[in-house]
């Protein structure tokens, strides 16, 4: 649970099931057309796995699996040789604690339908140019 220290919210990892080691995410590239969305669906037709679109726009596929040192009471076994990654994450922007929403969740082929049906047909789908900003830094 969230501590209120002098008015102040603190995020707290203690009253956590773990939520942030029981899933692997990475950034896919946007879909341009609809073989694209062929992929999207062959993804989640996959056991534990998801695609979503964050709240910057970013899609990105998910992998619900835990990490293989989450021990009993969710906590890192492996604390003081845990990974850069783990070492950088930020509780205080922790996507379980905040009022993060993502724009679309994808988890069935129905969903993909959904998105290709009300967005992606009307030309309401943005194409991210991530990779075109990128190359101008």
């Amino acid at each position: 649970m969230d501590k209120d220290i002098e008015g102040k919210k603190v995020k707290n990892c203690d009253s956590c099931d773990g939520a942030c080691c029981k899933y692997v995410a990475m950034e896919l590239d946007c879909p341009e057309d609809l073989e694209d969305f062929e992929n999207i669906k062959w993804y989640i037709i996959h056991k534990n796995i998801r695609v979503y679109i964050d709240e910057e726009g970013t899609w990105n596929i998910e992998f619900s699996t835990p990490c293989k040192y989450l021990n009993d009471s969710n906590r890192c076994s492996l604390y003081d040789k845990r990974p850069q990654i783990c070492r950088k994450y930020n509780r205080e922007e922790c996507t379980f604690h905040n009022d993060y929403v993502e724009q679309y969740s994808f988890e069935n082929m129905e969903d993909v339908e959904k998105y290709i049906e009300e967005v992606f047909n009307k030309g309401k789908h943005v194409i991210s140019d991530k990779e075109d900003d990128e190359d101008e830094d």
